[in-house]
C-alpha cells in the first residue's frame, strides 16, 4: 500500500489553499477595486465640473432609478462580498474534512495491509500444517493396515479358542453326564 502514498505517518499530504483573498490575488483585487472606485469618482467629478447643467439634466432625465440602481449595485457588492467569505469558509471547512477523510483512508489502508499480512502468515501456517499432515498420512495408513492384520489374527485366535472351549465344554458335559449315569 505504500506505493499508493497511503502511509500512516499521520501527516497530511493534501495542501489546499482556498480563497480569492490570499496571496497575490488579494493585492490585485484591492488595487483594482480601489482604482475602479477612484476612476468612477474622478469621472463623475470631471463631468460635473465641465458641464454641470448637462449633468444635472442627465440625472433629472434618468430620475431616481439611476440612484436606486447605484445603491443596489453597492448593496449587491456588499452582499456578494459576504457570500464570498461564506463560500470561502465553507470550502475551507470542506478541504479540512477532505484532508481528515484522506488521512482516515490512509489509516484504513494501513490497517487492511496489516490484516492482509496477518492473513498471509496464517495461510502459510495452514499450508505448512497441511504439508506435514500429508506427509504423515502414509505412515498412519500403514499403522492402520498393521493394526487390521493384528486384529484379524486376534479374531481368528479368539474363534479358534472359542471353538476349542466349546468342544472341551461339550466333552466335559458328556463326561459329567456319564459319571452321573454311572453312579
Amino acid at each position: 500500500m505504500t506505493t499508493l502514498g497511503l502511509s500512516g505517518d499521520g501527516r497530511s499530504k493534501i495542501d489546499a489553499q482556498v480563497g480569492f483573498r490570499s496571496g497575490l490575488l488579494r493585492h490585485i483585487g484591492v488595487a483594482i477595486g480601489g482604482a475602479g472606485g477612484a476612476a468612477v469618482a474622478l469621472g463623475a467629478y470631471e463631468v460635473l465640473k465641465s458641464a454641470p447643467t448637462q449633468s444635472f439634466a442627465l440625472l433629472q432625465a434618468w430620475g431616481p432609478t439611476f440612484l436606486i440602481a447605484i445603491f443596489c449595485v453597492f448593496v449587491a457588492g456588499k452582499f456578494l462580498e459576504n457570500v464570498n467569505s461564506t463560500v470561502r469558509e465553507s470550502v475551507t471547512v470542506m478541504a479540512g474534512e477532505l484532508r481528515a477523510s484522506g488521512e482516515a483512508a490512509g489509516r484504513t489502508a494501513d490497517a487492511l495491509s496489516r490484516l492482509a499480512d496477518q492473513g498471509g502468515k496464517q495461510f502459510e501456517e495452514v499450508r505448512r500444517l497441511s504439508l506435514y499432515a500429508a506427509q504423515e498420512f502414509p505412515s498412519v495408513y500403514e499403522r492402520f493396515d498393521r493394526q487390521d492384520a493384528v486384529l484379524l489374527d486376534l479374531a481368528s485366535s479368539v474363534k479358534g479358542l472359542h471353538s476349542k472351549l466349546s468342544s472341551e465344554k461339550a466333552a466335559l458335559e458328556k463326561k459329567d453326564e456319564a459319571e452321573r449315569d454311572g453312579n
